[in-house]
């Protein structure tokens, strides 16, 4: 596979499409035990019951899973897209020998990937 600046800009946008995809997915999921916790507050003034209870239980569990949240990965994927934006600034200061190396990492990301 030959280096080029297409690649690395496919490869950024991949990056940076999986980083939103994985903050929004859990943005939406905190927003959504939010308003299950403020469903259950607003209907608890007028009838406490069991049902309210299961509600916020709901709510707080959606919240919850904010700590299983692999923030591990979002971090992984900023390095590496920051690693390639390097690579494609700085593509015509490299050497063949250097770009050789470079393509051989891509390669090993691609394949990971696949």
């Amino acid at each position: 596979m030959k280096l080029n600046i297409y690649i690395l800009d496919t490869l950024i946008k991949n990056q940076t499409d999986a980083i939103k995809y994985q903050i929004t997915f859990a943005s939406i999921i905190v927003l959504l035990g939010v308003c299950l916790i403020l469903i259950s507050n607003f209907w608890a003034h007028t009838q406490p019951n069991d049902t309210i209870k299961l509600i916020l239980t709901i709510g707080g569990g959606f919240i919850s899973t904010i700590s299983a949240y692999p923030i591990n990965q979002v971090i992984s994927r900023r390095e590496k897209r920051k690693t390639f934006q390097v690579f494609k600034d700085n593509y015509n200061d490299l050497t063949d020998a250097e770009k050789s190396k470079i393509e051989e990492w891509i390669s090993k990301s691609i394949e990971k990937t696949i």
